[in-house]
């Protein structure tokens, strides 16, 4: 039986990794391939996209249309416009569009075609389990016709204030937190601390702990080994509570309540452990509980922990074993895992609905005795961000590719995010409103709320695509995520490589050849305008606000160099930092540039904004780097250390190196000592300490003079 579920589940995996869009390929039988949604709200407009243009009389004569599940004609109208369909004037029920052989004209796929969809009278939880089980049957069903399955995928994952920096008023009293987002939103990291001691995790090791009260003497003086196929992701702190997530796997053991039996097939849980660490030499296990599933992120307001997950559930085998509801479990409780409740789960519209956001909220107050509350969303997921009052997530997909008006020739295809915003009140986490946009945003720094509006950057279609080249755009939503505004046709042929919301302004940084910064004026959600842009050599994946005049983006240099054709090649260089002077909007400056290292030069700061040092009164900020030299023209790098770099960044004195903490200099090995990368830098009163899988150091503030080192 085991063998049987695991190549089961082999199979579903190769599924599920493109499932969400409907799809017959037009291919030796010359068949379509179709996204459509899978259910829309009462009053939205149904879509569904073909890879081949529709006869534009299809409707006309009969060969598009829409029957109630019980074969009866509805009455709908039905726009047609290339490979696109829109169909408005249904009410709520469950509906059929009927497809005959004549459908696409003279590129007839062949056969009939059912496509199954369901008009929602309001978005509720589901009725029964029963109601649960046919809205996956009927993707399953059509599922069953697919030869092949595109989909789009998102990375959203941030902007910080100077309310975030915890820093006392002479500049060398607090302690570092956490390179966040939002004021007030904690994020999760791999290294928190409390001024008085420091919790690390990293791979192998649960978590270690150090008493750095003893500043420039740090003490290691707890170990929490992984355990039980728990792998830690990140971490919280709160009071006396330490918060750590991570994957459990199944079929590792576990507690009475545990994960070890809640899925089918061999899978994971997403769960969260809470420690006691009142006396942190000696943490105590007080609650764990989690979902079955695989970490989306998570945040945390105040002494609320928002954990959000997502799973697929085997839903095409569910009438021989398993349940499509997402499996829970909690050591408070004596029933060990079970499914959620229906009354807990709500089928949310759109195209993606074979699959499960869930969202806990834990109170971290109760520690042991933390009350959490369970939310599962079937079709939204992806991104996040998260505001004071709401959390948005954005999912984002790619339509097949379409034949435009004027035939095969005019292919192109599109992309669009799907945005679910959810209401928060403590423990409560409500759906709000839904909406989308065209194209696809970056990372969290993509998406912003602001003086009740919400903000997006996108960029759509492929910059390297003559046919269909990308562009870029922000557009602005109310609070029914209906658009007020927007800014279209930014930076044709290039991608958005970040972005920063700042209050009433926008900056946003794309790429192909040279780095355009484009500043962008919000301040009317109905009348966005770029004010002003800066063309440079580079182009920056993080940006960070200093003050409200100045930004500093990292990155990466670019040179150009003769190409083996016509065109000239761009290449990577050392990574790069910029001064931004955005005072004048219409005007951005680049102020002050540094280089560190040549080609190959890396650090996780362009990819992590968790991994900035920032002490804001004295102005310091630093980040691990691994460094490479050599030239770029013909590939002749070599690795030249690793460690982390200190600078002053001011308004008034540009970029300074402060102190090169760079180790290994000259090694043999060509490569990073992983026991010794630094991972974090952290700050407690006038002590900095660069933390390391193996070791944590401490310096002085004022020099950075070595104070001492605790190694394993």
């Amino acid at each position: 039986m085991q063998k049987e579920k695991k190549a089961v589940w082999f199979g579903l995996i190769v599924l599920l990794v493109i499932a969400g869009i409907a799809g017959i390929r037009a291919a030796d039988r010359q068949e379509a391939a179709v996204w459509a949604d899978a259910s829309v709200v009462n009053g939205e407009t149904w879509r569904a996209s073909f890879n081949a243009k529709l006869a534009g009389d299809a409707v006309d004569r009969g060969a598009l249309t829409v029957t109630d599940e019980d074969g009866n004609p509805a009455e709908a109208d039905m726009q047609l416009s290339g490979g696109r369909l829109e169909v408005n004037g249904l009410g709520p029920g469950r509906y059929i569009l009927h497809l005959s052989k004549e459908a696409f004209g003279k590129q007839s796929h062949g056969r009939e075609e059912t496509i199954s969809f369901t008009v929602r009278e309001d978005i509720e939880p589901v009725g029964s389990l029963e109601e649960l089980e046919e809205h996956f049957r009927l993707i399953a069903e059509r599922q069953e016709r697919e030869h092949e399955l595109y989909r789009g995928e998102v990375a959203v994952e941030k902007s910080m204030t100077s309310e975030d920096r915890a820093a006392g008023a002479d500049g060398g009293a607090g302690h570092s937190v956490t390179n966040n987002q939002v004021s007030g939103i904690d994020e999760g990291d791999i290294v928190k601390t409390d001024g008085d001691f420091l919790y690390v995790t990293s791979d192998g090791t649960l978590v270690k702990i150090y008493d750095i009260r003893n500043a420039g003497k740090p003490d290691h003086i707890a170990t929490l080994e992984g355990e039980d196929g728990f792998s830690p992701l990140e971490m919280y702190l709160y009071g006396d509570i330490l918060a750590v997530i991570g994957h459990q796997y199944q079929g590792a053991g576990g507690k009475q309540g545990g994960p070890a039996d809640i899925m089918p097939v061999e899978s994971s849980a997403v769960g969260v452990r809470l420690y006691d660490v009142r006396n942190p030499a000696d943490p105590k296990l007080v609650r764990e509980a989690g979902n079955e599933g695989w970490h989306v992120s998570s945040r945390m307001s105040g002494n609320i922990l928002y954990l959000i997950s997502s799973m697929t559930p085997v839903y095409r085998i569910m009438e021989k074993e398993g349940d499509v509801r997402p499996y829970q479990y909690d050591s408070a409780r004596s029933d060990g895992a079970e499914p959620m409740e229906t009354d807990s789960i709500t089928i949310l519209p759109g195209p993606a609905g074979d699959s499960y956001t869930i969202i806990s909220a834990i109170d971290l107050a109760g520690g042991a005795d933390a009350s959490i509350k369970t939310e599962g969303f079937v079709g939204s997921g992806g991104g996040v961000y998260m505001s004071q009052e709401n959390l948005y997530l954005a999912s984002s997909e790619h339509q097949a590719e379409l034949f435009a008006e004027d035939g095969p020739d005019g292919a192109k295809g599109g992309s669009y995010t799907k945005i679910f915003k959810y209401a928060l009140d403590g423990t409560d986490v409500t759906y709000a409103a839904s909406g989308e946009v065209p194209g696809t945003p970056l990372n969290q720094f993509s998406m912003d709320e602001h003086d009740g509006h919400f903000r997006i950057a996108v960029t759509d279609g492929n910059m390297w695509d003559d046919r269909q080249p990308s562009e870029s755009a922000v557009y602005v939503l109310d609070t029914e995520l209906n658009e007020t505004g927007s800014v279209t046709g930014l930076a044709k042929g290039e991608r958005i490589y970040s972005a920063r919301f700042m209050g009433d302004r926008a900056y946003v940084v794309t790429f192909r050849e040279t780095d355009p910064l484009f500043a962008i004026d919000l301040s009317d959600p109905a009348a966005p305008a770029v004010l002003g842009e800066l063309k440079i050599p580079g182009f920056s994946n993080y940006l960070h606000p200093l003050g409200d005049n100045h930004l500093i983006g990292f990155g990466q240099e670019t040179v150009t160099v003769k190409g083996e054709g016509p065109e000239p090649q761009v290449l990577t260089a050392g990574m790069k930092i910029s001064l931004f002077d955005v005072s004048d909007m219409t005007s951005p400056k680049e102020v002050a540039v540094e280089v560190i290292g040549g080609r190959g030069t890396y650090s996780e700061l362009q990819y992590d904004h968790k991994a900035l040092f920032e002490h804001g009164e004295l102005g310091l900020y630093g980040f691990p780097v691994d460094l490479y030299e050599g030239t770029s023209e013909n590939e002749e790098v070599h690795y030249s250390g690793s460690g982390a770099m200190i600078y002053e960044i001011t308004p008034d004195k540009g970029i300074r190196l402060l102190k090169d903490l760079i180790s290994d200099k000259g090694a043999a090995q060509g490569y990073p000592d992983y026991e010794k990368r630094i991972l974090r830098i952290v700050y407690s009163g006038t002590t900095v300490y660069t933390v390391s899988p193996g070791e944590v150091a401490a310096y002085s503030i004022d020099g950075f003079r070595p104070l001492g080192t605790s190694s394993e």
